[in-house]
């Protein structure tokens, strides 16, 4: 009896023993252990952030690679697009409605708009979709289970809101920075090119009444259509990007009240097509009007910026471009 009593007392002491020893908060840990901790919480870590942790949306469905970026939004790359987003999403999260804004008119807005029924950034899909892939409403409606009256106003909203941001943007870059980026042909040939001018056109549809027809119709394009003047810089990098006028204005019209002359300096070239006949324009600032050589009768139709990204990528010899 004494001897199972001395046995039932042995265990008793090594379970406290035990216990003690696993509960002493005191005790220092056996040598790499910290290590061994540490190296696992950082494992963690790094899990962690390749983990998605984002909110469900369309956005990340439809544009979770690259080429994905690239072909619904036209940016280069998800890097890209990030920058953009982070720079805009604090602004247009407050964005006011396009019907709202309407009924509001000049009025200062204290709110925006009312809780979104969807996330903002496939606000800005909707809008991708419409603009850069040019889906039709009713398709984006299916696939957003939104009513066709829904995608019309967030379009709109976005492209003036979008409108806003850019345009804010100063583009035009300084003739010093034309010259570190010109392309060696351009150094060789025309190296006081400033920038490079062409004319855009986008389709319109005809108007109801007789009067707006004429006026937006194009001669050029045979048919009713909105046009802009853009400016490249040699290097292929766009510099100036004007408001859209009707399109039955001409080239030197478009050039005249445009605004790009008072950002040209004296001695400046600008290259044009030979429909742009503002030379008497460019003699007011300084400014000399250069065309692009052609090698061949049928390259005539090609327009400055086309030769400007020619020039820059094409070899040519026999003292043409």
């Amino acid at each position: 009896m004494r001897k199972l009593h001395n046995v039932v007392g042995s265990e008793q002491v090594s379970q406290a023993e035990a216990a003690t020893a696993e509960h002493d908060y005191a005790a220092h840990p056996p040598p790499g252990a910290l290590d061994k901790a540490l190296e696992t919480i950082k494992e963690l870590e790094a899990r962690l952030e390749k983990m998605d942790l984002s909110p469900s949306t369309l956005f990340n469905s439809y544009c979770f690679s690259d080429d994905q970026i690239r072909f619904y939004t036209k940016f280069p790359s998800k890097s890209v697009f990030r920058i953009f987003w982070e720079s805009i999403a604090p602004s247009a999260s407050r964005l006011v409605y396009w019907t709202r804004a309407q009924k509001i008119g000049d009025k200062e807005v204290a709110e925006p708009s009312p809780a979104r029924r969807m996330p903002l950034i496939d606000e800005f899909l909707m809008y991708s979709f419409r603009v850069a892939v040019g889906m039709k409403e009713q398709l984006i409606a299916d696939m957003f289970k939104v009513s066709i009256s829904t995608v019309s106003r967030v379009t709109i909203t976005w492209a003036n809101y979008l409108f806003i941001v850019f345009s804010s943007i100063n583009m035009w870059i300084s003739r010093e920075k034309v010259k570190a980026s010109m392309p060696q042909r351009f150094v060789k040939r025309s190296p006081s090119v400033r920038v490079i001018l062409d004319c855009t056109e986008v389709a319109l549809e005809g108007a109801s009444s007789l009067t707006l027809q004429s006026e937006t119709f194009s001669a050029y394009k045979n048919r009713t259509t909105l046009k802009g003047l853009i400016g490249v810089a040699p290097n292929g990098l766009v510099t100036f990007i004007s408001q859209l006028y009707t399109g039955c204005i001409s080239d030197k019209e478009i050039t005249k009240i445009s605004g790009i002359l008072p950002l040209l300096e004296p001695g400046d070239e600008v290259m044009a097509d030979k429909g742009f006949l503002i030379q008497d324009l460019l003699d007011e600032v300084g400014a000399k009007l250069t065309m692009p050589p052609f090698r061949h009768p049928g390259r005539a139709g090609k327009s400055g910026a086309v030769w400007c990204i020619m020039m820059t990528s094409q070899d040519f010899s026999g003292g043409h471009w």
